[in-house]
């Protein structure tokens, strides 16, 4: 898997690696101090939803590394260059998120109260296909971008808010990588491997709707639902569905 000098002509990868470099960003950017007007029911509420996102941003950081062999493996040197550098975002989501449970004095629900993320993430992994994966953790980024979006909304001049807005940034350029390597190996796909993408959709999505459930009563006291969360959720997917061409698919 590792070449000496390997050619890099994808020019739209490497500029996004570079942008990627460009807008890194560390806690120090941050004003942690800013929790007033976060109720202490609200904050207990965020320790209980933040828990699914602390946990992908875990399971990414491990996702990637599993995943940068099997790219390497193919010969994309481009690729694999960005999702190195996806690794350090996850790194510093998680490492963001972890100093902000210490900051609102709250703490994440068990794992064994969220035996669906470990079910979830099992099935990012479980062909072990880059590509798989990567359709996988786009649905996983639209998944934080609904919870970073719904924490923007909800309280927006706290360190809640800033937090969130500053990761979206980062979720924003994890999609447009996903966008361009999907759309470079799609067309190399037969029908059968591009509806098993629809089949991990769908299987995600099953697993979502039970997790929602969970987080019911949490996600009532910032007034949120989890039919609301997963309406968003489900648009987005869709949209990118059929931007990538597998809409056919789901009207068969």
């Amino acid at each position: 898997m590792i070449h000496v000098d390997p050619s890099m002509t994808d020019e739209e990868f490497l500029r996004l690696f570079e942008k990627g470099i460009q807008a890194q960003w560390g806690t120090d950017q941050i004003d942690w101090g800013l929790t007033e007007g976060i109720s202490e029911p609200k904050k207990l509420a965020l320790g209980q939803l933040i828990t699914p996102v602390y946990l992908g941003e875990q399971t990414a950081m491990l996702g990637v590394s599993a995943v940068l062999p099997m790219i390497l493996t193919n010969g994309q040197a481009e690729p694999a260059l960005y999702l190195a550098s996806m690794g350090l975002d996850e790194a510093r989501h998680f490492r963001n998120l972890n100093h902000l449970y210490r900051v609102l004095n709250v703490e994440p629900l068990p794992s064994r109260r969220l035996p669906e993320m470990w079910r979830y993430h099992a099935r990012l992994l479980q062909k072990h296909d880059p590509v798989q994966w990567v359709f996988g953790i786009l649905i996983s980024d639209l998944f934080a971008k609904t919870f970073y979006g719904g924490f923007a909304e909800r309280f927006p001049d706290t360190v809640v808010g800033r937090l969130s807005r500053r990761t979206l940034q980062d979720e924003a350029r994890h999609q447009a990588f996903s966008d361009r390597y999907l759309n470079r190996m799609l067309p190399t796909m037969d029908p059968d491997a591009k509806n098993e993408l629809l089949v991990l959709r769908d299987d995600l999505f099953r697993i979502m709707e039970k997790l929602g459930e969970r987080l019911r009563g949490p996600m009532e006291v910032l007034d949120w639902s989890p039919e609301e969360f997963l309406k968003e959720l489900w648009g987005d997917t869709e949209r990118w569905v059929k931007r990538l061409g597998l809409v056919s698919l789901t009207e068969v």
